[in-house]
């Protein structure tokens, strides 16, 4: 299994002309989301921490882009990183309804909800997240917060 290191994720990022106002994000998800990691780990829970970590920076590889969730796992899996681009596939709320749109795995959970709880390089709750998100884009997304809300109890129960 290939991943990149911390390291490379932010050489990739700056490569790929990535704005730093989403890497500063980016490093911020991921540090929620290794915390998250931790305490599943913790729990006797069984993930890939180097995944969850190279995914959470790189999630928002093309972001800015047409596409952003779509162009970022291509770009991935054409760099040879599948594992780290099936990882980023699942975060977007974008037809969250469908089964195969959900996140599954522990490290897909982790870097989808580590996402939720960051507005720009700021961790806030969700319904400060979904709030802002919903004023943005101008748009209903009750649905989706009571999703991620299950999730965040899963991750937290454990």
């Amino acid at each position: 299994m290939k991943i990149p290191s911390k390291k490379k994720c932010i050489e990739l990022l700056n490569k790929n002309r990535t704005p730093s106002k989403v890497i500063e994000h980016s490093k911020t998800v991921c540090r929620v989301a290794e915390k998250v990691a931790e305490r599943l780990i913790n729990n006797k829970i069984r993930l890939n921490k180097r995944l969850v970590t190279a995914a959470a920076l790189l999630h928002d590889i093309e972001r800015g882009k047409d596409r952003h969730v779509i162009r970022g796992f291509r770009l991935l899996n054409k760099l040879g990183y599948s594992n780290v681009a099936n990882t980023i596939k699942k975060h977007s709320l974008y037809k969250l309804d469908l089964k195969n749109r959900q996140p599954r795995t522990w490290e897909e959970k982790i870097v989808f909800y580590a996402d939720k709880r960051c507005k720009d390089s700021r961790i806030v709750t969700l319904d400060e997240r979904f709030k802002a998100l919903e004023s943005h884009y101008k748009v209903n997304l009750g649905k989706e917060l009571k999703f991620t809300k299950r999730i965040e109890k899963e991750l937290l129960q454990k």
